[in-house]
């Protein structure tokens, strides 16, 4: 009996986390990690109030940063489009969790995180550098970390 429970509990959470979506609420983007998405800002006075959502994926494997960032193409496009990728996955064989931005506003981008560890119930601040406007900006964590909040973004 102990044993059926213990695996209908593991069902039960592998069915919970895998239904976990990203959510988007008044410019608070909340991602779960194996996921990337496209969005549209809404732009006031340089802050972004706002997203709408163009693309969303679920990313299933392990991603190779390291070839990520060798085979990003820079551009000059100016489309106001943010694309924002969270994923576990490697650099240089080590094992890491990356939240990764390309935004194409022509502007730096400022914003905060929260991050929440696996296991944990609430969430962390946590440092994030401004991204620079059409380049693949790549922030890195060794912490195992199931979700991430991005907040407060502005236009440099």
């Amino acid at each position: 009996m102990k044993r059926l429970l213990s695996i209908v509990s593991l069902f039960v959470m592998l069915i919970i986390q895998a239904q976990e979506k990203i959510s988007i609420h008044k410019g608070e983007i909340t991602i779960p990690i194996g996921k990337k998405i496209l969005l549209k800002p809404e732009i006031k006075s340089n802050k972004i109030i706002n997203f709408e959502t163009v693309k969303e994926e679920n990313i299933t494997e392990k991603i190779d940063f390291f070839d990520m960032l060798h085979n990003y193409k820079k551009d000059d496009v100016k489309d106001n489009s943010i694309e924002l990728l969270f994923s576990e996955g490697q650099l240089m064989g080590s094992p890491i969790f990356v939240l990764n931005v390309i935004q194409k506003t022509g502007n730096k981008m400022a914003f905060k995180a929260k991050i929440r560890l696996k296991g944990g119930s609430s969430y962390q601040s946590t440092s994030i550098m401004p991204a620079a406007s059409n380049s693949a900006h790549m922030e890195q964590w060794k912490d195992n970390i199931d979700s991430i909040i991005l907040y407060d973004f502005e236009l440099n």
